[in-house]
């Protein structure tokens, strides 16, 4: 076996993922639960998720010598919190099968003649038995597969962050909100968990999830769409509770000085700000008019997203090889038995959390176990 790598380097897209770290996979074992977090590919991946899921990953790089640990989030790390323990393992264990590994040999088209494949590469062609693309979102590839004859569903962008400007947003970069819900106008697109604040707008888990699940239809509004923010996830009848509450017990307190919920007070002041409470306001001054403008804030504040970031190199697409060409007992394209594909070539991406890793880990597994030479 022989392996074409187009770069100098093995595993790069290994060795910069998760800041570094490598998130290698997730916590979650059970395939029912695990297909979920899968926007596109989760119907085809529950079976193949049965044979090599999440704990298959983590005792395959045990056993291999690397020591994983679980965060509180579910995520997978290596205990060193350095990639290169996953790629190292990867490496060695292709040494010891005596697995070739040829570098700068970037592949441009393939033709299969009879049982044979032909690779031309930027170094010079190849023929081979059987042929295994795993090239990530590789438009080259794509453009080749398609030229045989694949379906390939245009790639648009994942995981991503939005670009909005409020005023209740400004200068307040880094400042979170654990539980917060947010959902596309319009659009039955929403998500709940962690978001941030950036320099841009917004960024964290519910707004990459919210990017993940609405990929085309986001891509399809050129990234300008509005949304609405519950940045506290609970109901305006809580809030407001909480609210008189906090009137009854210290209605001398100013308002100002005193976040509840465990509001962040530079965040609690901006809203007192545009709510017309002012600095010496206390809580048994302030009216209807005041909680509704407070509640709007907090529960429905209104944003209208004007573009988006990726960090472009844990660059993830939907879109890829249609899932209705590959069987996936093997991975292997229907009409080209010898074949086969697995990872981000495919029209199957996940939310963040080493979800997309886990895709391609457990095709790699059912290319190598059912590969037919």
């Amino acid at each position: 076996m022989v392996i074409l790598e187009g770069s100098n380097k093995a595993l790069s897209k290994v060795l910069i993922s998760g800041g570094g770290r490598c998130n290698v996979t997730n916590a979650i074992w059970e395939p029912e639960k695990l297909v979920k977090h899968y926007p596109r590919g989760k119907h085809q991946l529950l079976e193949p998720f049965k044979s090599f899921n999440c704990r298959d990953t983590q005792n395959w790089f045990e056993k291999e010598g690397v020591r994983l640990k679980t965060e509180s989030d579910g995520r997978v790390f290596p205990i060193s919190d350095d990639s290169r323990s996953i790629a190292n393992a990867l490496v060695f264990k292709a040494d010891k099968l005596n697995i070739e590994v040829k570098f700068g040999y970037r592949a441009t088209s393939f033709i299969q003649k009879g049982s044979l494949w032909t690779i031309q590469t930027s170094s010079g062609d190849m023929a081979t038995d059987a042929l295994i693309i795993a090239s990530g979102g590789s438009p080259a590839i794509w453009k080749s597969l398609a030229s045989i004859g694949l379906t390939i569903v245009p790639p648009v962008p994942s995981l991503f962050t939005f670009h909005c400007k409020h005023e209740l947003l400004s200068d307040l970069p880094g400042i979170s909100f654990p539980n917060a819900t947010v959902k596309v106008g319009g659009k039955p697109i929403q998500q709940s968990g962690p978001i941030l604040i950036t320099h841009e707008g917004l960024s964290g888990p519910a707004i990459l999830k919210l990017s993940a699940w609405g990929a085309r239809e986001l891509h399809g509004l050129n990234y300008n769409f509005p949304i609405t923010i519950n940045w506290l996830g609970i109901s305006e009848k809580e809030l407001i509770t909480a609210i008189k509450l906090e009137q009854e017990t210290n209605p001398k307190k100013h308002v100002i000085n005193k976040p509840i919920l465990d509001i962040p007070k530079r965040f609690w002041q901006r809203c007192c700000e545009l709510s017309g409470i002012t600095s010496n306001r206390n809580y048994a001054e302030i009216g209807k008019k005041q909680i509704r403008k407070f509640t709007d804030l907090l529960l429905k504040l209104n944003v209208q997203a004007t573009g988006k970031s990726t960090n472009k190199d844990e660059f993830v697409t939907s879109g890829g090889v249609d899932l209705s060409e590959i069987d996936f007992t093997d991975f292997s394209a229907k009409r080209f038995p010898n074949l086969y594909l697995a990872g981000e070539v495919l029209d199957i991406d996940a939310v963040t959390g080493g979800f997309n890793f886990q895709a391609a880990w457990t095709g790699g597994f059912m290319i190598g176990t059912n590969i037919k030479i």
